[in-house]
């Protein structure tokens, strides 16, 4: 009897250590995660001045929330920072096409890469450059049977929003 004990206490104390190890592993994640956020906006700045609109913005789409949380301009990209929270984060991936910004004349900028962090609750999306900025921007989303729009004024930071 007293072998069952001690092999019990051995099994506790295993599976305790190994999920002790795996909270770590996913605290690191979620720090490298943020970091490498930080690291692709300073690297915006290779390209020239960068121009950042803080939007905040969000879509309902059926339950699932997207925000455009901030715009950034530069000579050669126009780039799009988001958040999706999702109902069932399991349920489906977010797809960054189905993302297209409008500008104020009616042209579509076209898209050429997006990231996002492993579990893709967060990213970048990166279109064409947008020259001249005029007062705002259209934010359509399109996926099946998906759709939604919204109108987003361009308001430098630190002008009245």
């Amino acid at each position: 009897m007293r072998i069952v004990a001690i092999a019990g206490t051995i099994i506790r104390r295993s599976i305790i250590v190994i999920f002790g190890l795996l909270l770590i592993i996913q605290a690191i994640s979620l720090i490298v995660s943020n970091s490498s956020d930080k690291e692709f906006i300073k690297s915006l700045n290779h390209d020239g001045p960068v121009t950042k609109y803080t939007l905040n913005k969000k879509i309902d789409m059926d339950g699932d929330i997207f925000t455009a949380k901030e715009l950034y301009l530069t000579s050669k990209k126009t780039v799009l920072h988001y958040s999706i929270s999702k109902q069932d984060p399991g349920g489906w991936s977010f797809p960054n096409s189905a993302i297209k910004l409008i500008n104020s004349n009616g042209e579509e900028l076209m898209q050429h890469s997006s990231s996002s962090t492993g579990r893709g609750e967060t990213g970048f999306i990166s279109f064409n450059e947008m020259n001249e900025p005029l007062g705002s921007i259209t934010l359509k989303y399109e996926w099946y049977d998906r759709q939604a729009e919204i109108n987003i004024p361009l308001a430098k930071d630190g002008e009245g929003q």
